[in-house]
């Protein structure tokens, strides 16, 4: 029975009716008090229904039950920052970024309310941390396989994502046993593969170097595949953005131009 409740109150919240979802999320809490997921779920529901004191009170015991979900975090600290309860809010996000170091959408929440503080210098460094938990979520995904999708170059006016992608080959070679040192390639490395297609889906090949060592080579199918899945997530696009707003606050136009621009850029499209 409790179970049914919480079906029909998924449907319910996926069609954005949280009016009817909570009064069903309300009797499966009763029928069933230790479950961390009816609580939050129920918390979610005050949230978008503006009550933000219901939400905070359930979302608090949500935590309480389920201390290993950064998605719970995550929502008790909006509900924190929505009552501009800054530093519970902050210590939310930053419980949620302890559970899972990846967690792009903790520290984009996290550089939010910290801008909302006043506290400029440490958005946007989270904005920073944010791009490059996703970045490294991305890679840790990549599986260096011949029969990965090749995707080819594509030109783009923004150069960001690049050092980003750099920032994460760096990150999963130093997590990969035997990667003594790791290369990119060169221009013409780059056409050629284009043109021959000689690695086909691989994202990187391990070869010898001169001092015995092995060194990882990452090809240009790392970097284009790297690029569209940027593309496809409109997390980048939104921290990115979100730290052009900060450095035009501080005064860094030129800066805030690139990001600008390389958010408009990589912002998904609906086809």
């Amino acid at each position: 029975m409790g179970q049914d409740l919480v079906d029909l109150a998924i449907v319910l919240m996926e069609n954005h009716q949280f009016q009817d979802a909570l009064p069903l999320l309300l009797r499966a809490v009763n029928q069933n008090p230790s479950d961390w997921n009816i609580w939050y779920m129920a918390g979610q529901c005050y949230r978008f229904l503006n009550n933000i004191d219901g939400a905070i009170t359930f979302l608090s015991h949500a935590v309480e039950l389920g201390a290993d979900h950064p998605s719970a975090f995550l929502a008790l600290g909006i509900a924190y920052q929505l009552r501009n309860r800054w530093a519970e809010a902050i210590e939310a996000f930053r419980r949620a970024i302890d559970i899972d170091p990846d967690y792009e959408l903790a520290y984009n929440s996290l550089a939010l309310t910290q801008k909302k503080a006043g506290d400029l210098a440490k958005a946007l460094y989270n904005y920073d941390a944010g791009a490059k938990a996703l970045a490294r979520r991305i890679v840790k995904s990549m599986v260096n396989d011949p029969n990965n999708p090749i995707f080819k170059y594509r030109d783009t006016t923004g150069s960001l994502w690049i050092e980003y992608a750099t920032y994460a080959a760096i990150y999963l070679a130093c997590n990969a046993y035997g990667i003594s040192s790791v290369a990119f390639p060169t221009g013409e490395m780059a056409i050629e593969e284009g043109r021959t297609e000689r690695h086909a889906g691989l994202y990187w090949i391990d070869i010898q170097n001169k001092k015995g060592g092995t060194e990882r080579l990452y090809l240009p199918n790392y970097f284009n595949t790297f690029r569209e899945a940027l593309r496809k997530d409109v997390a980048y696009s939104t921290l990115i953005g979100n730290r052009g707003t900060v450095l035009e606050i501080l005064g860094r136009y030129d800066e805030a131009r690139l990001h600008f621009n390389e958010a408009l850029e990589f912002e998904p499209q609906m086809r």
